[in-house]
C-alpha cells in the first residue's frame, strides 16, 4: 500500500487482504461462518467489510462458469486508436455489455478488448458495427479464444494459511451439489445475475423481492445456476491499493501437440490470473497480476525453465483497467459502476 493512498484513506491492509480472500473462497458466507477460520470477531469483519464496499475497494460479483465459457464465443480485440481519442474510445467501450474487460496498454495495440457473444454471429456484428464504428477507432485485430486453462474467478489471494483456505474450501464443497444440467437461460435468471452482478452478497430476501419469488425458491435458482456450471460468484478488490498494481500480458507460441500442458501448467501458477489459447500464430494468451513489472522478467525466467515449448512473443503492461468483468474502475482500481456483461444478449442495439 502506497502512503499516497493512505494519505487519501484508501488502504486495505492484511486483515482485509484475510477477508477478500475468504470472500474469494466463500463468497455469500456470514460473518458469523467467517469468524472461526478468520480468528477475528464477526462483528469486526462486518465492519472492515463494509468500509471496503463502502469505499467501492472491494465487492461481489459474478463471475462465468466453465459451461458458460464453453457455450458462448469470447475473444480478444486488440484496438488501435487516435492518440488524441483514446479515451473517448475507452469511454464509448465502457457502456458496451458485450466488451466485458477493457485495458489501456502497452505494446501493439493501445486497448485489449475481452469480448462476449451468445455466437459467432453475434460476435461478428458486435465487432463490426459496434467496435469498429467508434469515432476514433484506427484499425484491430480479433482473436478468438478457443479454450480458457483458466480465468480471473479462479484467481486467489495468499493472504490465508493453507489451514485456514483448506476449511473454507471444504465448506464450500460440502454445500455444492453434483452438476445439473441447464437448458438455457431465462429471463428471470437474467434478472438474478444482473442483481448479483451489481452486489453478489445481496441479502436472499432482497433478491428474491427483486425478481417476484420466495428466498427459498431464490436459493434453489442460484444453486442450479452455480452447481450447472453456468456462473460463479467472486470477490474483486482495487489491487494497485492492495500492492498489486501491474496486469502483464504475454503473446505467446506452442506447438499444438503441447498446447494443453502448457497451459495447463501456466494457469496453475499463482500470477496467472487469465490463460486461453487463441486463433492465431501466437496462440497462448497469458495475464499475470504482479507487485511491479520487475517481477514480470523472474516469471518469464522461471516459467521457461518449467515449459521449453513455450516462446514469449509480444509483452504489455496495461496502464488502466478501465473496466473488469463490467465494473468500471478508477484509476486506483476502485468500482465507479456495473454494466452487467449480459453475454446472453444477441447484440448491442
Amino acid at each position: 500500500m502506497s502512503a499516497d493512498y493512505a494519505d487519501k484513506g484508501l488502504y486495505i491492509d492484511e486483515i482485509d487482504l484475510r477477508i477478500i480472500n475468504a470472500l474469494q473462497l466463500a463468497p455469500r458466507s456470514t460473518w458469523l461462518s467467517l469468524a472461526g477460520p478468520l480468528e477475528l470477531d464477526a462483528a469486526t469483519i462486518a465492519r472492515r467489510w463494509n468500509r471496503l464496499s463502502d469505499s467501492a475497494l472491494a465487492w461481489v460479483t459474478v463471475t462465468p462458469g466453465p459451461r458458460v465459457l464453453d457455450a458462448i464465443v469470447t475473444a480478444a480485440v486488440e484496438i488501435d486508436c487516435a492518440p488524441a481519442q483514446l479515451d473517448a474510445v475507452a469511454d464509448r467501450l465502457t457502456t458496451l455489455a458485450h466488451a466485458v474487460t477493457i485495458e489501456i496498454s502497452t505494446g501493439r495495440a493501445d486497448l485489449l478488448v475481452t469480448a462476449g457473444t451468445p455466437d459467432l454471429a453475434s460476435m461478428s456484428q458486435f465487432i463490426s458495427q459496434q467496435i469498429a464504428t467508434i469515432d476514433g477507432v484506427q484499425g484491430l485485430r480479433t482473436s478468438i479464444i478457443t479454450r480458457w486453462f483458466t480465468e480471473g474467478g479462479r484467481w486467489r489471494l495468499n493472504a490465508l494459511a493453507p489451514s485456514e483456505r483448506g476449511f473454507l474450501a471444504a465448506g464450500e464443497s460440502r454445500g455444492r451439489r453434483s452438476p445439473s444440467r441447464v437448458a438455457a437461460v431465462s429471463e428471470q435468471d437474467r434478472t438474478l445475475l444482473t442483481t448479483l452482478a451489481h452486489d453478489g452478497r445481496t441479502p436472499m430476501r432482497e433478491l428474491a423481492d427483486s425478481i417476484g419469488i420466495s428466498p427459498a425458491a431464490c436459493k434453489r435458482q442460484i444453486d442450479r445456476l452455480t452447481s450447472s456450471g453456468l456462473v460463479a460468484l467472486r470477490c474483486e478488490f482495487a489491487r494497485p491499493v492492495a500492492g498489486l498494481p501491474i496486469l502483464a500480458t504475454l503473446w505467446c507460441r506452442v506447438d499444438a501437440e503441447h498446447l494443453d500442458m502448457v497451459g495447463r501448467l501456466l494457469s496453475r501458477a499463482p500470477e496467472v490470473r487469465n490463460c486461453f489459447a487463441v486463433v492465431g500464430s501466437e496462440n497462448l494468451v497469458v495475464q499475470l497480476w504482479l507487485h511491479s513489472p520487475a517481477e514480470l522478467d523472474a516469471f518469464e525466467i522461471r516459467i521457461r525453465r518449467e515449459c521449453p515449448e513455450l516462446h514469449i512473443g509480444e509483452r504489455s503492461i496495461v496502464l488502466y483497467l478501465r473496466k473488469l468483468l463490467g465494473h468500471v474502475l478508477d484509476q486506483q482500481g476502485r468500482r465507479t459502476g456495473t454494466i452487467a456483461p449480459d453475454v446472453w444478449l444477441p447484440r448491442e442495439v
